[in-house]
Formats: structure tokens, C-alpha cells, sequence
């Protein structure tokens, strides 16, 4: 069974970044279990942060954040003007791309978001080209099962002539939680966050099956990352990890565990310096409690026990 301990967000700053890989074993001076990780192709740092990962242990998957919602686009800004502002800036956040998805022009927004994709595709790809042949994606803020951006990311796939190795579905199984008696723990937006995903999931499930990319199954994993978001702290993991082991294994599926364990220094250096609500996600303390997580002793004797 293959266990994914991922980090997504890394391109933001090389400081950042470097912060992301001190959490795998086989990096410079870097000590823990991530062995995944996704780059932001938007961020204006990419190439600075892109040469760290230049002979990156051979074990250490790398893979495209898709984001939409903060930060510069990729494409250039007039052909995406649903998504950008003047300033070449994404405008629409969750919301806007959800309520775009059943508006009047969303089948132009799915058009532009397929066009951004692609070049943040194509951007990574092009500075990775080994990944063309296993490509791994996800999305910022989970926005890829909104259907509007569901529907472009598979379309995008499809264009890029790469092979799909991985797709995220962030759709938790709740029976583990309630199993591991840490469902009590979980806050309440992350519940609600939980829900309308897997609501998402439901439909977009329909939607992958019929495309001709390799099924869920095949391309995805049971996944951990929601429900605990901002606080994936070891002794929750810990205690959740056998329920989901059971659960993947069941499946006869991968298992992914999502970490952001790169904090940002400041407000200054993030993508978008005016969105107060990333602003402190990226410069929270959740992610030190991530990072040290995904280095504690700890969570790898928990995780040795599940393997067996």
C-alpha cells in the first residue's frame, strides 16, 4: 500500500520552500515523511523556488498545485479576464467560481479556467519535463471539485499529452473519524467544508468516469486533510491513521495525508498581500505545528505500526 505524505504550497518563497523539504528524510539537513509535494506554478518566485527541488531524492513526488483563486495568473490576463482583474490578479474566490459554475457564462468560465490550467500546467511541466510522464495534480484551497474548475482540470489534463498519475479527490471517509473518536475534535467549518466536497465529489465522480482518464480508483487515494485543516498536529493524525489505513486498504487504494508545512514569514511575501484570509493561513502557526508534525518521531513510530 502506497502512503503519500504531501505538502502542497511550496513556490510561494524559497524560505518557504525550504521550510517544506527540511520535512523529508532524504533532503539536505531534512529529517521526517513527506515524500510529496506541489508547486505553485502562479507564484513569482517559481523559478527560485524550482531550483531547490533540482536533484531532489529520487523517492519525492512532485506534482501541480492548481490555484485559481489567489495570487498572478499564468495565461496572459486577456485571455482570462473572468478570472483576473486589471492587475492580472485572481478576483473570484470559492464562492465565485462555484456560483460560476451554474451561471449564465459558465461555459466561458469553464473555457478560461481550462486556458489558465493549461499554462500552469504547462509551466511546471515544462520546468520538470520527467513529469510529463507521470503527472500529478491538485488544487489550492481544494477548489479543483468545484464543477466549473472539475470539468477544466480533466480537459487541461487531456491537452497537456501527459500521462495522469495522480489526481486529488479531497471527498474524507467521516466513518474513520468517528472510529478514531476524534470526530469531536474537528471544528465546525470543517465540517461544513467536508460536507459540501463530498457533496461536489458526487457529481463529479460522474464526470471523471465518463472522460476517458484512468478511474478514481487508479488515480486517486483515500485522502486526510480537511477535516484537520490548519491543525494536522501528530496526535490527531496518530490516532486517526490506523482507521484510515483500514479504510485505503479496503479500497485497495493509496493513502494521502495533507500537510501545509511551509509557513510564509509575512503578509508582504505572500500571493496576494490584500486577501486577509489566505494571508493567515499561509503565515499561521498551524503550519509550524504541521511541519513538526510531519518530523516527529512520533508520528513515524505511528506510522511503521499501520505498515506492519
Amino acid at each position: 500500500m502506497d502512503f503519500i505524505f504531501h505538502a502542497d504550497d511550496f513556490g510561494i518563497t524559497p524560505e518557504q520552500s525550504r521550510r517544506i523539504l527540511e520535512c523529508c528524510d532524504g533532503c539536505p539537513g531534512g529529517r521526517g515523511l513527506l515524500n510529496s509535494l506541489s508547486v505553485l506554478a502562479g507564484s513569482p518566485r517559481f523559478e527560485e523556488c524550482a531550483s531547490l527541488l533540482d536533484g531532489r531524492p529520487e523517492g519525492l513526488r512532485v506534482g501541480v498545485h492548481l490555484n485559481f483563486v489567489e495570487g498572478p495568473c499564468c495565461a496572459d490576463p486577456a485571455a482570462v479576464p473572468l478570472l483576473v482583474d486589471e492587475k492580472g490578479m485572481f478576483k473570484l474566490g470559492y464562492g465565485g467560481l462555484l456560483a460560476g459554475s451554474w451561471g449564465t457564462r459558465s461555459a466561458e468560465l469553464r473555457r478560461q479556467l481550462t486556458v489558465e490550467a493549461c499554462a500552469q500546467i504547462a509551466r511546471v511541466v515544462g520546468r520538470f519535463p520527467e513529469l510529463a510522464g507521470h503527472l500529478r495534480v491538485d488544487g489550492h484551497q481544494h477548489t479543483q471539485l468545484i464543477p466549473a474548475v472539475f470539468d477544466a482540470t480533466l480537459e487541461a489534463v487531456r491537452r497537456s499529452g501527459c500521462t495522469l498519475e495522480y489526481l486529488r479527490i479531497p471527498a474524507e471517509p467521516t466513518g474513520a473519524y468517528l472510529r478514531s473518536g476524534v470526530a469531536g475534535t474537528v471544528r465546525s467549518v470543517n465540517w461544513v467544508k467536508h460536507a459540501l466536497l463530498n457533496a461536489l465529489w458526487r457529481r463529479d465522480r460522474r464526470v471523471l468516469a465518463a472522460s476517458g482518464l484512468p478511474s478514481y480508483e487508479r488515480v486517486s487515494a483515500v485522502f486526510c486533510g480537511v477535516l484537520f485543516s490548519g491543525h494536522m498536529d501528530q496526535g490527531r493524525v496518530s490516532c486517526v491513521l490506523p482507521a484510515l489505513t483500514d479504510e485505503a486498504r479496503r479500497r485497495d487504494m493509496s493513502l494521502e495525508l495533507l500537510f501545509h508545512p511551509g509557513r510564509v514569514a509575512s503578509a508582504a511575501e505572500c500571493l496576494n498581500p490584500a486577501l486577509p484570509g489566505f494571508v493567515g493561513f499561509s503565515c499561521g502557526e498551524g503550519r509550524d505545528v504541521e511541519h513538526d508534525a510531519l518530523r516527529s518521531e512520533e508520528l513515524r513510530a505511528s506510522f511503521e505500526a499501520v505498515c506492519g
